[in-house]
């Protein structure tokens, strides 16, 4: 009974699923082209943002072609590290993080399971030192800004080198869950995670408060649907 009970419930919540998950993604991507025009629209105001965060971007990926070996604990250390912030977040407990400049690594955590494809696809989607120097670029003067932003260009060249050489179908993170759906929720929380980021450099907006920015623009967006 249990077992035809979940099977009917299955097939009827697919199709609603399936919709919300079509309509989100289209939300998400009409939000980026947005902010994407509203940033080539105000060029000149935002080109020292732009030139401080591309190139603490190009700095990482040149000092990883140069000293790859010395680097490689850093990129193995950051995808482990990943694994066990969101599992702390989502409430785990956290018992180890091993890390070897070989490449290989294993975080052990025990707790609520039931979202454990947040805490197992985690390194290829959340950018955690990013999101981390973008809070403390709220709080900081603007003086230092070039500053803070030379190091969240150097934190998103690392996210970058790490998903390029670490993202694939021998990775056992990934080939836990459906192909598909592995990648389908990287994806989408890439953008998500690149229009929350470019939305808290807007005028009078952080990264605390561009949440609220883009819940309500994506609330707005599914909410005309059914209008």
């Amino acid at each position: 009974m249990k077992r035809s009970t979940a099977i009917i419930t299955l097939l009827v919540m697919l199709p609603f699923t399936v919709f919300f998950a079509v309509e989100t993604w289209s939300a998400l991507t009409d939000h980026f082209s947005q902010l994407a025009a509203w940033f080539a629209n105000h060029k000149r105001a935002y080109y020292p943002w732009f030139m401080w965060v591309t190139a603490g971007a190009i700095i990482f990926p040149l000092m990883n072609k140069f000293w790859e070996k010395n680097i490689k604990f850093i990129k193995t250390s950051t995808h482990e590290h990943a694994h066990a912030i969101v599992a702390i977040l989502l409430l785990q407990r956290v018992h180890s993080i091993h890390a070897e400049d070989k490449g290989s690594g294993m975080v052990t955590t025990s707790g609520n399971l039931r979202l454990g494809y947040l805490v197992t696809l985690a390194p290829y989607c959340f950018p955690f030192y990013t999101i981390g120097f973008m809070m403390l670029r709220s709080i900081i003067i603007p003086t230092y800004y070039p500053i803070i932003d030379l190091v969240i260009g150097f934190t998103i060249g690392l996210h970058i080198v790490c998903f390029k050489e670490q993202t694939g179908n021998y990775q056992p993170d990934i080939q836990k869950f459906p192909l598909w759906f592995s990648y389908s929720y990287i994806a989408a929380i890439l953008v998500f995670i690149t229009c929350l980021l470019l939305t808290a450099f807007l005028p009078t907006v952080n990264i605390f408060t561009a949440f609220k920015v883009f819940a309500l623009d994506l609330w707005q967006y599914l909410s005309a649907i059914f209008k």
